[in-house]
């Protein structure tokens, strides 16, 4: 295969970073990607929904978030966002590891079954209503609305809260789909 078809099996092949400040902390060291895309990636998301099973995947919106080698991945059409950077360089080396990662799931789609459940993650509220509320901060938070939070996020494991009854831990399992 010549270099010119191998370009024709990208999805991505053109984009330009920008480096975002956080809005809420000016001055932290946690810095925002922000990638233009030169091409639309919409059809590669229930691709990418198949292979992150955890991912929230809005279609009819056009976008999905994911954990991708630890770090928040937010898609839409032409966009890309991940968080977390401590500086420019290391930005650039994950985003170019995940267009990367992005141009292999397109070349090797054939051989992934596409999903396109819609899967969004129970809100927080109805996560709060199965704790204790007794913010004992034995699991680790200073409140149960922080740990539910986190729990909602995939960031916390249900087995640290240890007031948690056995009705209330098996109804949080499912409606965190964790059984």
């Amino acid at each position: 295969m010549d270099s010119q078809e191998l370009g024709a099996n990208k999805l991505i092949n053109g984009y330009t970073v920008e480096l975002l400040e956080p809005g809420c902390s000016p001055g932290a060291d946690e810095w925002t990607a922000k990638v233009q895309l030169d091409d639309d990636i919409a059809p590669l998301f229930p691709y990418l929904n198949a292979k992150f099973p955890k991912a929230r995947y809005y279609p009819d919106s056009k976008a999905i978030v994911f954990d991708y080698e630890t770090r928040k991945c937010s898609l839409r059409a032409q966009q890309i966002l991940a968080v977390s950077f401590g500086d420019r360089n290391e930005a650039i080396e994950f985003i170019e590891e995940l267009i990367t990662m992005l141009n292999d799931l397109w070349q090797n789609r054939r051989e992934i079954e596409p999903s396109f459940e819609k899967r969004e993650p129970p809100r927080a509220m109805d996560i709060f209503k199965l704790l204790p509320r007794t913010n004992c901060k034995e699991c680790g938070f200073l409140t149960c609305m922080a740990f539910a939070n986190q729990l909602r996020e995939g960031n916390a494991d249900v087995s640290k809260c240890t007031q948690l009854s056995d009705e209330n831990r098996e109804k949080l399992l499912i409606l965190l789909k964790i059984v």
